[in-house]
C-alpha cells in the first residue's frame, strides 16, 4: 500500500520522470521514477527504485563475507497495478548460488513479460564513500 501511494505521488507530482526505452541501461537513485517508453506507441512502463540496501564488503577492507547489494523496485504499466521486485547482487543468501554479478527478475506487465536486470549498484563501497548516495544500474528488456 505504501509502495502504491509513493508511486502515485510521484506520478502526480510536477516533476517529469526521466524517459528511457527498453534495452537501454540507466541509473536510478532511491525514489527516482523512471518511465520506459514502449515501441510503436504501445504505452509505457513506470519503474521506481524503492530501496537500495548496501552491505557489500568495502573495497579497502578485508572481510569474512563478500556481502550483497539489494534493490527493491516497483514496476507498473498502463493497466497494471504496482508489482514489487527484489533484486540482489553479491553473495545473496536468499539465492544460495554464490556471488551474483547481475540479477534478473521476469515480471508480467499489461499482458507482456519483461526482464528487469540489476547490473550494479554504484559507487562500490569503500571506507571513504560511505555517505555517497547509491544508484542502481538497471535495464529492462522485452521477453
Amino acid at each position: 500500500m505504501v509502495v502504491a501511494a509513493s508511486m502515485m505521488f510521484q506520478l502526480c507530482s510536477d516533476d517529469q520522470p526521466e524517459l528511457f526505452t527498453l534495452d537501454q541501461q540507466f541509473e536510478a537513485h532511491e525514489s527516482e521514477l523512471i518511465t520506459l517508453k514502449l515501441e510503436q506507441d504501445q504505452g509505457h512502463i513506470n519503474l521506481q527504485v524503492l530501496e537500495i540496501a548496501e552491505s557489500r564488503c568495502p573495497s579497502d577492507v578485508v572481510c569474512v563475507r563478500f556481502g550483497e547489494a539489494m534493490v527493491t523496485v516497483g514496476v507498473s504499466g498502463i493497466e497494471e497495478i504496482i508489482k514489487t521486485l527484489d533484486l540482489c547482487i553479491g553473495d545473496c543468501p536468499q539465492r544460495n548460488n554464490g556471488v551474483i554479478i547481475s540479477d534478473t527478475v521476469v515480471v508480467e506487465i499489461d499482458g507482456k513479460n519483461y526482464a528487469v536486470i540489476l547490473k550494479d549498484v554504484v559507487p562500490y563501497p569503500s571506507t571513504t564513500n560511505q555517505n555517497v548516495p547509491k544508484e542502481a544500474i538497471l535495464e529492462v528488456i522485452s521477453q
